[in-house]
């Protein structure tokens, strides 16, 4: 049995397959959140962004006080805990990070020019895969011509008496090199459907700054959209990495 690549014209081009697949992972990611009630405006976004910068786990929410009308929720990390370390990071209350928030989107937008000529240069790096086809290219050609070995191989043992044990090493030998081409193949359509996610986030945070001049209140969209990673550190600053990295400390 043989298992190829490449060898028919494909109805929808590949990347557009995996978008399309990663597109609808998150719009059932979406409708499972939405079923899931829950008193805080971050619940299952944030959680995912934020991170301590002293031990690099992720911060999670928590409740304080949670039967009384003090009632309030903080996010710290979640291994503050954990271990004989204590992480030194403070805990935060959502309005800090929503403040925050805007006012590092501000601070683009008062130089949106800058950022999106940076954001401009990224994209172009990203989506120039002409590296990355050429080494596929090359791997299937080598895929195609030990495809065709193998089977000479096997006609071969077929046909005329042979030394099995030399069969089995020549057969084997061809096995590896499928597999071990094969693999490289996947990894590196991996590679450029990653790199076209990244460029296609960039895109859309190059979209928002374009349409505003200035953020006046917090946006859970604007957050999902325009945020790589926020790290908080242990004297209390935040680091606003937004997509196409571009950084800001507030």
């Amino acid at each position: 049995m043989y298992y190829a690549e490449g060898t028919h014209e494909p109805i929808i081009a590949p990347a557009t397959f995996e978008q399309a697949k990663e597109r609808l992972r998150k719009i059932a990611q979406q409708t499972a959140n939405r079923k899931k009630p829950s008193r805080s405006a971050f619940s299952g976004l944030i959680r995912c962004g934020i991170i301590c910068g002293d031990c690099g786990a992720f911060f999670g929410s928590k409740v304080w006080n949670s039967t009384s009308k003090y009632r309030r929720v903080i996010w710290r990390c979640n291994n503050k805990f954990k271990g004989e370390h204590k992480c030194e990071t403070p805990h935060l209350y959502e309005e800090t990070i929503k403040t925050r928030f805007v006012g590092a989107f501000n601070a683009i937008l008062a130089d949106k020019d800058s950022a999106l000529e940076n954001c401009r240069l990224m994209q172009s790096t990203l989506t120039d895969c002409s590296g990355l086809d050429a080494e596929i290219k090359s791997l299937l050609e080598e895929i195609d011509v030990v495809t065709e070995l193998t089977k000479r191989c096997i006609a071969e043992n077929s046909q005329t008496a042979q030394n099995q044990e030399e069969y089995a090493a020549r057969y084997n030998g061809f096995v590896e090199r499928y597999e071990k081409a094969k693999t490289r193949v996947e990894e590196l359509h991996s590679i450029k459907n990653v790199r076209q996610a990244q460029a296609d986030a960039i895109g859309a945070f190059m979209f928002e700054v374009q349409e505003l001049d200035t953020l006046s209140e917090f946006d859970n969209k604007l957050w999902l959209t325009v945020i790589d990673t926020v790290t908080v550190h242990a004297d209390g600053r935040m680091t606003f990495k937004f997509q196409g990295s571009t950084v800001i400390d507030a």
